[in-house]
């Protein structure tokens, strides 16, 4: 897909019935987007894959936390989420 425009990326994600999407940095713009075409993303997350997998399965992952559970940025409380 690394030659492809924006927009024929945002038709192979929703021709392949992607509805969720887990990513570290991403544009606003990328973000309305996906959004537009009904691609939840949760984003600015940060962590090993298997760690942030099961944080997102728990229910618990949310944009803004680092792979240890913690949110980053101001703009979200900190807090841990357990990793049981």
């Amino acid at each position: 897909m690394e030659s492809f425009t924006l927009q024929q990326r945002l038709d192979q994600l929703t021709s392949k019935g992607v509805d969720k999407i887990i990513c570290g940095g991403i544009e606003c713009f990328c973000i309305d987007q996906l959004e537009k075409r009904g691609i939840d993303v949760i984003h600015n997350v940060a962590g090993e894959a298997g760690e942030v997998l099961n944080l997102f399965i728990r229910g618990v992952l949310r944009s803004g936390f680092y792979c240890n559970g913690e949110r980053r940025g101001s703009q979200f409380p900190s807090g841990r989420a357990k990793s049981d």
